[in-house]
């Protein structure tokens, strides 16, 4: 009968010792678990601060000022977050970071020249954002922009 005592208060304080652990994990943010879509924001940069021009359009940055093939993260006017990138053949697209599959912020790898969502993998090309590989099946939502002189202006 002890020992039959002695492995229930193990149990209980094993399962307890879990539930602990596993609340303090869920608190603090950290998991255990890795995935190799995962990929570092490090390849972008914040554009400058954004200012109100005539017709309601908002300047994003200056074309001058853009990198080919670097992105630079935004906020839309619409409050979405968006990334802005000039190719190296001097086009300029704006994107929302908001993945279509489960609306999960997509990150640059400037490596691969792709966005990546970090949730489930699915990557997305610069520039016109059309998916290169599922879960998901859209594209990335588009930002209307238009060059003005050095400006890079939201038409909103």
């Amino acid at each position: 009968m002890s020992s039959r005592r002695n492995l229930l208060k193990i149990g209980v304080v094993s399962a307890v010792s879990f539930v602990i652990t596993a609340c303090t994990k869920a608190v603090s943010g950290t998991s255990e678990s890795t995935s190799d879509a995962v990929v570092e924001d490090t390849q972008t940069q914040s554009a400058p601060e954004q200012t109100q021009s005539q017709g309601g359009e908002v300047v994003i940055a200056q074309v001058s000022a853009l990198v080919a093939g670097a992105g630079f993260n935004f906020t839309a006017n619409d409050g979405t977050d968006a990334i802005l990138f000039k190719t190296k053949d001097e086009k300029v697209y704006a994107l929302s970071r908001i993945c279509t599959h489960e609306g999960c912020s997509v990150n640059f790898d400037l490596s691969q020249n792709k966005l990546i969502c970090p949730c489930h993998g699915a990557e997305y090309e610069s520039g016109e954002g059309n998916v290169l590989s599922g879960p998901t099946q859209r594209a990335l939502k588009k930002i209307n922009v238009k060059i003005d002189g050095d400006n890079v202006l939201e038409v909103v």
